[in-house]
Formats: structure tokens, C-alpha cells, sequence
């Protein structure tokens, strides 16, 4: 696999919003402001959790196609990976700003004492499924009681627990899941974990047109892939925290709008994302409401609320995944959420509607 940074790639931005006051203001403006230009951009750091792919969009093109620039922010931003910790990227000063997987991450971080806060939510729904061939009785989760199923390591401390306490699975049922999509592909008893933005295309491409059952439509409250900083950035950088999580939502609305200069920047990064792999993620992530559903439908993308933070508190004490004395509040924030400015970005993008979702 070959990975390649933003900083390693040329493009040529376009103007953007602040390029293009700048030309209407004339040269005499222009030569007053470019010795404070460079100092107008604040610089960030930011790690991913994974790959360059469709389901980081939103930030591939507020780096590539200049909004972090038009919000005054000079953004490094570098992949993640399966070797990449970034919680201990963050708390060792080597990022401001990393995206984390799920709500669960945060709260055990909170009931570890580390002073993690996130900012915004881009995912609505978990993108986590679990996958079946039709026409073998495996066609709904009530079939799989007592069916061997393929688990990662991490679905130990996630939604396993979830699926167990509520269908009645066991132990006995955990094979271990390698990421090689062979097994799934050669043998229609197979069952086992997914991304439905990113196996199934493997399983689709293969002639399998597969049973897929998204957790988070059966319960599952967590959120994901969320923007998260330190409590001591958040206090002493709080504007560069505001600017960076409204760059990034609008970068995700610009996504959705027009993907196709992002997805051409996403794969000179990453040649395994071409363009059929990273339509089916953004038809994927449409159809089942990933990004724009609930609450993102009318507060816009990003939203995080108490409620649903209280929601995920709950159920994840029931599954004895953190103690019931974790104040989930001191994980997060939602100051820069569903704000007016937030809604000022939405009436923007009138066609970004979320239509395929709710």
C-alpha cells in the first residue's frame, strides 16, 4: 500500500473566500496584507484514525481545496493506521487535534483521568455492521444466536458486549477476524464485523450482494469519528479549536456538495481508493444516514448533544464498559456545535440535504 501525506502532494488551491476579498480589495491592499498573511494562519495539527479514503472526506478537502485557510489555520494533517495510537499522540503533544473512533474511547479516557475533550461528532451513526451471505438463514441478528462470528480485538471493548447482552449471544461464538475478506468471500457460512462504507464493497465486487445490519439502527448509540483535543488546548487555544471544528464541517459540506476534487486528492495519496471504492463509500455513508441523520438533519454535521452523550453513558455502564461514577460530561463539549455560525454554514449548502437518510 502506498501512503502518501497531503504535505507530499502539489495542487494548486483554489482562491477561496479570503483569496478572493483580497483581489477585490486591490493591489494596495494586497501589498499591506502580505506580510501579515503568514502570520494570519495559525498553525494545527491534526492525525486521522485511518487511511486517506471517502469516509475522511470532509477534511481531505478543507486541506486540499483551501477552507482551513480561508479560516486562518495552516493544517498539518497526516493518516493514521493499525499501528497509530492517537491518544497518545495527543497527550505527548505531537497533534492538537485527532480523530477518534467512538464515544467509548473518550469515556474511558475520562475514567482513566486523561483530560481528552471532544469537539464535535461527524458521525452520526457507527459505521460498525455486522455482515452475512443471504439465503443461508443468517437474515437477521435474532438468526445468529449460537453462529460462529468474526471479531476484532477492539469489538471486545465496543459493541460485542451490546450484541451479547442483547441477543443472547456468547463467548463460545468469537472467531478471530483478520481484515482478509477470503474467508467471507469462499464460504457463505460465514459471518462476521465490517465497515459498510468499506468491506462490502470487497464482498460486492466479488458477485456478493450481502445481508448488512448496521448496529447503530439496532441500538447502538455510540458516536464516531469525532474530533478530539486536550482540556488544556481547549482552555488556552479555545478560538483555534472553534475555527478548527467550523473549517472542518464546512469541509464536509463542500465534500458532499462536489466530491470529485477531493476524491481525485484521496487517491494520489492513497492508490488503493479508486473511484468505484470511493463512490460506494459516499453512496454508503448517503443511504444509511452516516453523517447527516438525527439530530445532524436540523443542528448540522458535527452535532453532539447531552442527551445522546447521557444516552451512551447508560448503555455503555450496562455493559460494564466504564463505571457508573464517569462523569461523561467532563468528555466533551458542545460549544462549537449546533451554533448559529453552524447554521450559517448549513444555508450555505441548501443541496446537502441528508435526503437519503431520514
Amino acid at each position: 500500500m502506498t501512503i502518501k501525506t497531503s504535505a507530499s502532494v502539489t495542487m494548486t488551491p483554489p482562491p477561496g473566500r479570503v483569496a478572493a476579498t483580497l483581489m477585490a480589495a486591490g493591489l494596495t491592499m494586497m501589498a499591506a496584507s502580505n506580510s501579515v498573511w503568514a502570520q494570519e494562519l495559525e498553525e494545527v495539527t491534526f492525525r486521522t484514525n485511518w487511511f486517506p479514503q471517502a469516509e475522511h472526506g470532509g477534511w481531505y478537502h478543507a486541506v486540499s481545496q483551501g477552507t482551513y485557510e480561508d479560516y486562518g489555520l495552516e493544517v498539518d494533517m497526516e493518516p493514521g493506521g493499525p499501528q497509530v495510537n492517537n491518544i497518545q499522540l495527543l497527550l505527548g503533544g505531537r497533534a492538537d487535534f485527532v480523530m477518534l473512533h467512538s464515544s467509548g474511547q473518550v469515556l474511558n479516557a475520562v475514567e482513566e483521568g486523561l483530560p481528552l475533550v471532544a469537539l464535535a461528532a461527524f458521525y452520526q451513526k457507527d459505521p460498525q455492521i455486522i455482515m452475512t451471505h443471504p439465503g443461508v438463514g443468517h437474515d437477521s441478528l435474532e438468526d445468529l444466536k449460537g453462529k460462529p462470528i468474526l471479531l476484532s480485538q477492539d469489538a471486545h471493548q465496543s459493541f460485542w458486549p451490546w450484541l451479547k447482552q442483547k441477543y443472547d449471544y456468547t463467548e463460545n461464538q468469537v472467531r478471530p477476524y483478520t481484515f482478509q475478506m477470503g474467508p467471507f468471500i469462499t464460504d457463505p457460512e460465514v459471518i462476521q464485523q465490517a465497515y459498510v462504507t468499506s468491506e462490502t464493497f470487497v464482498v460486492k465486487e466479488a458477485g456478493i450482494d450481502p445481508n448488512v445490519f448496521l448496529l447503530s439502527d439496532h441500538g447502538w448509540q455510540s458516536y464516531s469519528t469525532m474530533i478530539v483535543t486536550t482540556r488544556q488546548t481547549l482552555e488556552e487555544r479555545p478560538e483555534v479549536a472553534r475555527k478548527f471544528v467550523e473549517a472542518s464541517i464546512e469541509g464536509w459540506y463542500q465534500y458532499l456538495q462536489d466530491p470529485e476534487p477531493t476524491n481525485a486528492h484521496i487517491t494520489q495519496l492513497n492508490e488503493n481508493q479508486g473511484p468505484d471504492q470511493l463512490a460506494h463509500s459516499l453512496r454508503e455513508m448517503d443511504e444509511r444516514g452516516i453523517v447527516l441523520s438525527g439530530d445532524a438533519l436540523t443542528q448540522g454535521i458535527g452535532i453532539m448533544t447531552d442527551e445522546r452523550w447521557q444516552d451512551i453513558h447508560e448503555q455503555l455502564v450496562s455493559l460494564d464498559l466504564i463505571d457508573e461514577s464517569v462523569d461523561a460530561t467532563m468528555g466533551y463539549t458542545t460549544e462549537f456545535v449546533g451554533t448559529e455560525a453552524i447554521d450559517e454554514i448549513m444555508a450555505r449548502y441548501p443541496d446537502v440535504s441528508g435526503a437519503g437518510s431520514d
